[in-house]
């Protein structure tokens, strides 16, 4: 991926020969938020529904699953600089049967934040690169509730 944003930036350069520098930044910043919401689920194969807030990396999703297995990357992006770093995760979980895992990817380190009934809280500093809260199931029932702020 990192291979696809040098090579749209040199092309940026090669069209844009009398850019700013701040101009080629912001370019490579739009491209790469944009490749970033790629990984996202797209709203029409969400099980539950999705509020974004003021970006990708806020918001709300509530959800009732039914023998769900599979994996939903409900919040996140790629970004090279964004605006407020820290963000705040509500979880909660309840009436859980079969196996859930909720996950923040931050990079490429992966922190779980929760496998079974309960109400979680986390704060994370967001920093540039691939970033995703993904949830996944294996034959899971239950309702998740997640506020991102």
């Amino acid at each position: 991926m990192k291979k696809i944003f040098i090579f749209l930036t040199l092309i940026a350069l090669a069209l844009c020969s009398g850019c700013t520098k701040d101009e080629v930044l912001d370019f490579y910043e739009r491209t790469s938020e944009q490749f970033g919401d790629l990984v996202l689920t797209i709203k029409s194969k969400l099980k539950g529904n999705r509020d974004f807030g003021e970006d990708h990396y806020t918001g709300t999703y509530e959800v009732v699953y039914k023998k769900f297995t599979g994996e939903e990357v409900v919040f996140g992006g790629t970004t090279i600089d964004r605006e407020d770093e820290n963000i705040h995760i509500k979880l909660e979980v309840s009436e859980s049967k079969g196996d859930l895992k909720i996950i923040f990817k931050l990079k490429e380190k992966e922190e779980v934040l929760a496998i079974k009934d309960g109400n979680y809280e986390y704060d994370f500093n967001v920093k540039d690169g691939s970033n995703y809260l993904i949830i996944k199931g294996n034959n899971y029932s239950g309702k998740v509730n997640i506020k991102i702020e």
